[in-house]
């Protein structure tokens, strides 16, 4: 009986799947086979499994007969039966193809792998995909291929800890390059210090496209690189970026003027940075002015270095401007600039107003006694600042007393550290360090030496007709008033004697020989009575003294903003509004600005006519550079004082080893006992 294909292949498909089936070749004796019955590999086509099916059923009654079929060389390997490279299949029994199939359907339901069979999804050995390195070694190495230069095994050896230090390993751009490939993907260095490389310009962008994508360095040292102009535009526009950043150090790298701008931007719009190193640059005046707009506007940086520039004139007032205003600075190193007595000026305006800066280094900066008297004013009123370096300045003990005369005068003050480095101070500032000690046991002065001291002037008498205005002004009283309680007879004369009575039971405190000069001085005919007439024409010299010495001081007030030192500060710092900054002043920093900004002797010119009222931050200023008259009397010639008292016993060899003569003593000439004028007398009156 004929048994039809579907009948035949019925049981073979229900045990075969299907892709098994497209695969399986029939027909034992297709044409072309021959007598051993293979399947000659170069027939056109393949016999069917249903053909070979079909023919052996016919031959043997009907009955199915179930045989492997002649399998081609790439339909073998995807059946797994192994054919050799002729392409030709062997020949199995039933039930050898039935194990091979329950195996396959096992594999296939357990998921497994087909080890021990062929397949196309393997890959050989040297196909084989590079394991990923999370070490960053191998890109290191191949980018140092790629570039030509010779991998650095220092940092071979510490790419996986959390700091790399590079420094003068000479690595160039090339070098720095092949570094900042290695270190885009890397998460374990925390600190980069590459100091001393001259990778120079390339290298500083290399460096700073590196930073654009890696967000794991906090801590980067790129000093002494000379990355000039190229880098700093790079490092300025990374730092716009980045936002991991804590501390940068790019001192050494010969940066100009015009690449201050490059840092300000990041001033301004960088939250994160803690700490920036600008020392030894280029900076000059221009650079100063442009960073100092920077300085007012960052709200996130604490340590700002910018030592051994060329801070100067209105570079170095920019600086202090933005200092003003600044609210986050708390360390400034400024020194070995040259910010002279103008920026000493500036500086003093600063310290009023700042709130936050605790560590400041003026070290260096050509300041002389002017100038310390001046920043003098900024101690008398600042309360934050702990640690004042002033060494290696002409400072003489002049202006050394002057600074501490201020620190006695603040009662809030918490200045722990005062550095004279150099500066050699006399026997009177020693005296006062002792008193100041017994208050503050914590305070320290650094200074040189100890020689001599001042000899003060003898001590002016107070004005007794002035003592008696002040008296009658202070109890609300009018001269009529105070001469009708003495004249007990109403004759409108009194005696001197009933007059100084009258004054000492009214409660006016004056020694005798200062009654008898006031009696003296209103008894104008000297008749021995004072009559109403003297008491009055007394009463108006005394108005046309005060108003003289109003006068006085207006003029001084002119002359001193006519000043060379004056005119750059004010221009700069007269829009300077106390209430800009006054949320972080303390109340008691705010009385004292507002005893010291008065108005009264500004409003008027000197003529005693009305003007324009000036700011606070004139006013201010005013009062800076408007000195007492013991730091101008007592402190100014001290040259001349400290060779007066310069004696034979007291010329004894210093701590230091130093020269017996003090620092500026004036030498005698062998024709006059007078010491002799040295060139470069250092004297307020003639400056201001």
């Amino acid at each position: 009986m004929e048994v039809s294909e579907q009948e035949a292949g019925g049981d073979l498909r229900n045990e075969i799947p299907e892709h098994e089936q497209a695969l399986l070749n029939g027909d034992h004796h297709h044409n072309g086979d021959d007598v051993d019955g293979h399947h000659n590999v170069n027939d056109e086509r393949p016999v069917t499994v249903g053909e070979q099916v079909r023919q052996e059923s016919d031959s043997a009654g009907g009955a199915p007969v179930l045989a492997t079929a002649h399998l081609t060389m790439d339909q073998s390997k995807d059946f797994g039966g192994g054919g050799d490279e002729s392409g030709v299949g062997s020949v199995t029994d039933s039930s050898s193809v039935a194990s091979k199939r329950n195996k396959m359907g096992k594999d296939d339901d357990s998921d497994h792998s087909d080890s021990g069979w062929d397949t196309d999804l393997e890959i050989d050995e040297k196909d084989k995909i590079e394991e990923y390195d999370p070490t960053g070694r191998k890109t290191y190495k191949q980018a140092c291929l790629d570039i030509g230069v010779v991998p650095a095994s220092h940092f071979l050896r510490h790419m996986t800890t959390s700091r790399v230090s590079m420094k003068h390993h000479g690595l160039g751009p090339h070098g720095a390059k092949a570094i900042a490939v290695a270190l885009v993907a890397n998460t374990t260095v925390l600190t980069l210090d590459l100091e001393d490389n001259w990778v120079e310009g390339d290298g500083g962008v290399y460096i700073a496209d590196m930073l654009k994508e890696n967000c794991y360095i906090n801590d980067l040292n790129l000093a002494e690189n000379k990355i000039g102009s190229r880098g700093a535009k790079a490092m300025g526009e990374m730092l716009l970026d980045n936002t991991n950043l804590r501390r940068v150090n790019l001192s050494g790298n010969e940066f100009k003027d015009k690449d201050a701008n490059e840092f300000t931007e990041s001033f301004k719009s960088n939250y994160r940075i803690k700490e920036l190193i600008l020392s030894h640059n280029e900076f000059g005046e221009v650079g100063g002015e442009i960073l100092g707009h920077g300085i007012g506007a960052t709200e996130s940086i604490e340590h700002l270095n910018l030592s051994w520039n060329h801070l100067r004139r209105k570079g170095a007032i920019a600086i202090c401007r933005g200092l003003a205003e600044n609210l986050s600075i708390k360390r400034l190193n400024l020194s070995w600039n040259g910010f002279g007595n103008e920026g000493a000026l500036a500086m003093a305006e600063a310290l009023k107003f700042n709130s936050t800066l605790q560590w400041l280094d003026m070290s260096n900066n050509r300041v002389t006694n002017e100038g310390a008297f001046m920043l003098a004013k900024g101690v008398e009123i600042n309360d934050s600042i702990k640690v004042l370096k002033l060494g290696q300045n002409p400072i003489t003990a002049a202006g050394a007393m002057a600074i501490l005369i201020a620190i006695k005068n603040n009662s809030n003050t918490v200045l722990e550290l005062l550095d004279l480095a150099d500066i050699t101070v006399n026997k009177d500032c020693v005296k006062l360090l002792t008193e100041l000690k017994e208050v503050r046991p914590e305070f320290l002065v650094a200074y040189q030496s100890s020689v001599g001291q001042f000899e003060k002037p003898p001590e002016k008498e107070p004005d007794p007709v002035k003592m008696l205005r002040e008296f009658i002004s202070a109890n609300n009283l009018r001269v009529w008033d105070l001469f009708k309680t003495y004249d007990k007879d109403k004759s409108l004369t009194v005696t001197r004697e009933e007059f100084k009575k009258g004054l000492v039971s009214s409660g006016l405190q004056m020694k005798p020989h200062l009654l008898n000069r006031l009696v003296e001085t209103l008894d104008k005919d000297g008749d021995g009575e004072i009559d109403y007439g003297e008491l009055k024409i007394g009463h108006n010299e005394m108005i046309q003294a005060e108003r003289d010495e109003r006068k006085r001081q207006m003029e001084r007030v002119q002359k001193n903003r006519s000043n060379p030192l004056y005119k750059p500060v004010a221009e700069q710092f007269q829009d300077l509004k106390p209430k800009q900054v006054r949320d972080s002043l303390s109340p008691d920093r705010l009385q004292k600005l507002r005893s010291t900004i008065k108005p009264d002797t500004t409003q008027w010119t000197s003529r005693g006519r009305k003007a324009d009222t000036v700011s606070a931050g004139i006013r201010s200023l005013d009062a800076t550079v408007n000195f007492t008259s013991e730091l101008e009397e007592k402190y100014m010639n001290e040259e001349q004082w400290l060779s007066k008292t310069l004696g034979p016993a007291s010329r004894t060899p210093s701590p230091g080893g130093l020269s017996t003569r003090a620092p500026g003593s004036r030498a005698k000439s062998p024709r006059s006992k007078t010491p002799m004028k040295s060139p470069r007398t250092n004297n307020l009156n003639t400056t201001l």
